[in-house]
Parts: structure tokens; C-alpha cells; sequence
């Protein structure tokens, strides 16, 4: 049995007590789930809380569900939290920025403070065997159809803006990530760019081929598929989960979080857990986190304000 599957049942047994029960030398933290009970971000969430737990010993967290607005509401409520009210939000990026954006709502870095990313889903860019069988295919022109995607905003999504103005050929963005691989194996469009526990199980069934992987060296999860760089493009993309305080958050805390999730992306188990779901663990503290997120944000003010991606879905 895996490791999820032992911590899960422990966990939600815990939930049901008051934190005091359960560990009366702990502090009760609330754990803020940006999105829908059983959505892919509140599976990881739940599934990392054990995780957390070991690496915050003096934590026993309370995990609670704050969906709306793409995880706005979320925010909002974290950033009034205040100094003494302990919560913790779990967050995807770039998504969130992207909502924001979209909304026309001030940047989300001046209303939370990153702690750490945790995991990384690579981006990875997919097509049907006979297909596409290399980036010469796409940066040739030989194909005219679009590359497919998942939502706007996503890390999918941002990696394949730039994809596509490298290889010259439109994006259509479809209204999942699951309707952008089926569209992908289907030979509907020409490629797709998805990140990796999206397409993993795929690949393996061999309904897809990988072209390449959006990162820095070859997956060990795909040992087999070239990186982008290898296949003649610089591109490096993904979908990041982490984690965010209150701007008020005491420093002493934030740096006690911090460290033990500093210490915990280097467990086994964890690299275990991420496997099974097609992610990668890759820390990122507060200041190196923060940086990237204003790189990003900037790049997606920059591509809103000339083009506004919410005209092209399919």
C-alpha cells in the first residue's frame, strides 16, 4: 500500500476531532484549500497534510476548503487573517496570477506572503504517435493545425504561449486539461502542451509520444523523453504548488515553516508520493519563490494587455 493511501485515512479520521484531542501540545493551524473539495489542487493538499504535519511537528493542521474565483476568495481571506489568527493557504501558480489578472484585481504578492513551492509538474509537449514526431515538424510549418492546451492561466497554458511563437503555429485552449489530451491523441490538433500527471499515464499506453519535456534535464519519471532544450528550443515551464502566510505573518514563524519545508523536499517518501502522481519535488523558498512569481506576473500583464487570452478557447 502507498503512502498516501496510509496517511489519507489517518488524516481525515484526525479531522474530525478538535485539535485538542488530537494533539494537545500542537498548535491548530488552518490549512486554506483555494478550490472545490475533490478538485486536483484539494487532492494534493490533503494528500500532502500528513507530510506537513511531519514536517511541522508542532503543527496539527485544520484543513478547510475556500473555493471561488480561482482561488481569489481564497486570498482575500488570507490576507485579513491578521498576526494572530494561524492559517496557511495552498497555492498553484501561475493560475492564480493569472486570475487576478483576468479580473482586473491588484497583484496577489501585495496580498500574500510565499512561503515555499514544494512540487513541480513540468510541462510537457505531447502528440499522437504517426504524428508529429519531432520539433523540426512544428518549427518547419509542415503542420497547420493548432497546439492544444489546457485552460488560460495554467502552467500548460503560459508554456505554450511561448512555445507557439517559437514554432509559428496558433493555440487552442480547451476547457480541460483532460478534453486537450483526448483532443491531442485524437489527431485534432497538432500537439498539446500538458504538464506531466496529465500526461504520464498516456505516454507509458503509448496513446502519446513526448517530443519534449519543458525543464532544465530529463525527467526521471520520463526518462526517455528529450528536454526542449535537447530538441533545439531554450523553454522552461511548469506548474508549481506551494505554500503562502498573511502579509502580517510573525517572521519567526514564517521561518520555522520555511525550514521544515526545506527539509521535508528532501524526504523519500515525499519523491514517493510525488511519483505516483506525476510530480517532481523542487523547493523554492520564500525570496527565489517570490522572485519567480513577479517574473511571471509580469510576463502575464504584459501578454493580457496585448492580446487577452480569454477570446481563445475552443
Amino acid at each position: 500500500m502507498s503512502l498516501a493511501r496510509r496517511a489519507l485515512p489517518g488524516l481525515a479520521a484526525g479531522l474530525l476531532l478538535p485539535a485538542v484531542a488530537r494533539a494537545d501540545r500542537r498548535v491548530a493551524v488552518e490549512l486554506l484549500i483555494a478550490a472545490p473539495v475533490g478538485s486536483l489542487a484539494d487532492r494534493w493538499a490533503r494528500g500532502m497534510a500528513p507530510f506537513l504535519e511531519r514536517a511541522w511537528p508542532r503543527v496539527a493542521l485544520l484543513v478547510r476548503n475556500r473555493p471561488g474565483r480561482g482561488g481569489l476568495e481564497a486570498l482575500n481571506e488570507l490576507a485579513l487573517a491578521g498576526p494572530e489568527r494561524k492559517m496557511i493557504a495552498a497555492l498553484t501558480t501561475p493560475v492564480l496570477l493569472a486570475r487576478a489578472i483576468e479580473s482586473d484585481e491588484a497583484s496577489p504578492l501585495t496580498r500574500l506572503s510565499p512561503l515555499a513551492a514544494l512540487v513541480e509538474e513540468p510541462a510537457v509537449l505531447v502528440a499522437v504517435p504517426g504524428g508529429a514526431t519531432d520539433l523540426d515538424s512544428l518549427r518547419n510549418g509542415t503542420r497547420t493545425a493548432p497546439i492544444g492546451t489546457p485552460p488560460p492561466g495554467t502552467g500548460a497554458h503560459v508554456t505554450a504561449m511561448r512555445l507557439a511563437e517559437r514554432v509559428g503555429l496558433p493555440l487552442l485552449a480547451f476547457p480541460s486539461a483532460a478534453a486537450a489530451r483526448q483532443a491531442a491523441a485524437a489527431g485534432h490538433v497538432t500537439a498539446a502542451v500538458l504538464t506531466l500527471p496529465d500526461t504520464a499515464a498516456a505516454i507509458r499506453d503509448g496513446r502519446l509520444v513526448a517530443l519534449g519535456v519543458a525543464s532544465s534535464q530529463r525527467s526521471p519519471l520520463l526518462p526517455d523523453a528529450p528536454t526542449l532544450r535537447e530538441a533545439g528550443i531554450e523553454l522552461l515551464g511548469a506548474t508549481r504548488r506551494g505554500f503562502a502566510l498573511g502579509p502580517d505573518a510573525p517572521a519567526e514563524w514564517r521561518a520555522r515553516l520555511a525550514g521544515g519545508l526545506q527539509t521535508l523536499a528532501a524526504d523519500p517518501d515525499l519523491a514517493s508520493f510525488c511519483a505516483e502522481n506525476g510530480q517532481v519535488p523542487r523547493f523554492l523558498g520564500p525570496e527565489a519563490w517570490t522572485s519567480l512569481l513577479q517574473r511571471q506576473e509580469e510576463e502575464l500583464r504584459r501578454r493580457w494587455r496585448d492580446d487577452p487570452w480569454l477570446s481563445r478557447r475552443a
